[in-house]
């Protein structure tokens, strides 16, 4: 069945943008990691010769006209054009929605990969703090660091059950979850990121929830830690869309 906005013809301006901007690229598989949980595999000459490091971003065009949703790539395979990205359908939204919908061989333009957090080499302990929309960093992690350091996960999240199954897909280390509706906990557990991981050299990373991402910001500068050793990226916020 198809909708009356899958039948509308493109205008002028959307397909500009579609030509200059977005690139092709196919559905090569999506696996149903959980109820909410999809692992979207995408391929495509397009995707070749493309510089990627570990929490770039790429922007799916999930409807139209110009609607997009951003992912983490977990991989980045630039000499065979294939990437691979965990995407949460919660709610209602288009983002959602086509989760639910898309399946291998349909077509899919995306937008970069483009940066998003500087990471650089990684070679400090990393101490990762987010929530669903960041198991995709923390999945390009665990791959880019190979064993070397494994990063100190920190995640907030509507169930832990689904939650762990998630991340047991990407390979990520337990991490210690916490229910966004636990608000006693959920507050304890940011307070606690610097008393777990305390060398000198940590670098911690907040994503996720705006207002997470601020409170943990605010929790590690009390305990002295340094600006230079907190990168922070909210994702997302209630009510706002496009935030990254």
């Amino acid at each position: 069945m198809h909708s009356i906005e899958d039948q509308r013809k493109p205008g002028l301006l959307e397909r500009t943008f579609v030509r200059l901007l977005l690139r092709g690229t196919r559905v090569a598989g999506v696996e149903r990691v959980s109820e909410h949980f999809r692992l979207v595999e995408l391929e495509g000459e397009a995707l070749q010769g493309m510089a990627w490091e570990p929490g770039h971003k790429l922007q799916v065009k999930v409807a139209a006209p110009f609607t997009a949703r951003t992912f983490t790539p977990i991989v980045f395979d630039a000499v065979q054009g294939r990437t691979r990205f965990l995407g949460c359908a919660h709610g209602a939204g288009p983002g959602s929605d086509w989760l639910r919908r898309v399946r291998a061989g349909d077509a899919c333009q995306v937008f970069g990969p483009y940066r998003s957090l500087a990471l650089g080499d990684l070679a400090a302990p990393v101490v990762l703090h987010g929530d669903e929309t960041s198991f995709g960093l923390a999945g390009a992690l665990m791959a880019a660091l190979a064993g070397r350091a494994v990063p100190r996960c920190v995640f907030e999240v509507e169930s832990s059950a689904e939650a762990a199954l998630a991340l047991q897909a990407l390979g990520v280390a337990p991490a210690l979850l916490v229910e966004r509706r636990d608000e006693t906990r959920r507050v304890q557990a940011i307070g606690d990121l610097w008393s777990r991981r305390s060398g000198d050299g940590t670098l911690f990373l907040l994503t996720g929830r705006a207002q997470s991402v601020q409170q943990a910001r605010q929790a590690l500068r009390a305990r002295g830690v340094p600006a230079s050793r907190i990168l922070s990226k909210a994702y997302w916020a209630p009510g706002k869309t496009a935030m990254d």
